[in-house]
């Protein structure tokens, strides 16, 4: 079992304001590689190319064919954003044409993830977005190749008119704040997607923690409804920083391990013991059961780091074991009055 991964890294000067943060997370997205690569004992190779470095912009390739483990991180204040244009197309080309040329590159055994990290469209490749697609759409096609976007708010659409699946598309602000959720939510993807892999899976259409496309259909056909035996109770600013297990006794309700759910709204590491509910907003709806972590692209075992992400009509719950953990204003708890 073998991946092969590549990283479009954009150096256009729009990336200058947050070139610090970019290093950052740069740096942070070859940690989760190399940890899940540790973890489940895939090899696993990485190239990076510069998107759109210098004037005139040009794509260089950084990284060529080498083991995750001997990527050096970018020191602060080292991430250089020069360009006058990005040439992101000809990025993702120059990727696939480095990764289809290796040895084993029709092995089944095999994978591959190109990954690219804007904060802006394409201006300057000489392929053409038709052309680009028409690659994706042929290499998708073989179950072995995932392609993953982090773009503007707003950029989702195009992609996908490409052939992107939606999961595999993470849309941020260009921001550091921005920077460091869309940080967390790709460690967590790679650990999910790692996981995947080592249970066989070659590729994936949900690499990022998302609801957004999931219909109420597939919701109500791949889980049971457990409505009936929970309530859902607001926590206001009064309650802000209240353990758990005191507000649940507040609502006249006796606490037993397990029975309350907490609305995911931070990054939380998730136990495999852990229960996970999905609550349809519109129609107060709330479902449970063992095809939740897949629905988010988490694997059955083991601890993940789950991150919010977006889930459209739902909200996610994830079982509380503490009896302490302190709550947040303007989420809600949910009581199951049957705990399993």
């Amino acid at each position: 079992m073998k991946n092969y991964i590549g990283i479009s890294r954009d150096h256009s000067g729009s990336m200058g304001m947050i070139a610090l943060a970019a290093g950052r997370d740069y740096n942070d997205n070859v940690a989760s590689i190399q940890e899940g690569a540790s973890t489940h004992c895939i090899d696993t190779i990485v190239s990076v190319v510069k998107c759109g470095s210098g004037r005139p912009a040009r794509n260089i390739m950084e990284v060529v064919n080498s083991n995750v483990n001997t990527l050096k991180p970018i020191p602060d204040g080292q991430y250089v954003a020069d360009g006058n244009n990005t040439p992101l197309f000809d990025s993702i080309i120059m990727l696939i044409d480095q990764l289809s040329s290796v040895p084993d590159a029709a092995d089944p055994e095999v994978s591959f993830v190109i990954m690219a990290v804007t904060d802006g469209q394409d201006n300057a490749s000489k392929i053409s977005g038709a052309q680009l697609a028409q690659r994706i759409r042929q290499l998708q096609a073989t179950d072995r190749w995932t392609f993953v976007f982090r773009v503007p708010r707003g950029d989702k659409r195009s992609l996908v008119q490409m052939g992107i699946p939606e999961g595999n598309i993470l849309e941020w602000d260009q921001s550091e704040r921005g920077v460091q959720a869309a940080s967390v939510a790709t460690r967590s993807a790679f650990q999910g997607f790692y996981a995947a892999r080592a249970s066989g899976a070659t590729n994936t259409e949900k690499f990022y923690t998302d609801l957004s496309t999931v219909s109420l259909k597939q919701v109500q056909s791949a889980l049971v409804d457990i409505s009936k035996d929970v309530d859902v109770y607001v926590v206001d600013s009064r309650n802000n920083g209240v353990q758990i297990k005191d507000f649940v006794e507040a609502q006249g309700i006796q606490f037993t391990k397990g029975c309350a759910f907490y609305q995911l709204s931070k990054t939380e590491t998730v136990q495999d013991y852990k229960q996970i509910a999905i609550r349809d907003k519109m129609h107060g709806a709330v479902y449970s059961g063992f095809a939740a972590r897949n629905m988010l692209g988490l694997p059955q075992s083991g601890e993940v780091k789950l991150a919010p992400g977006q889930h459209g009509q739902y909200e996610i719950f994830v079982q509380s074991t503490s009896v302490n953990r302190k709550l947040v204003e303007n989420t809600n708890v949910m009581v199951n009055r049957q705990p399993v």
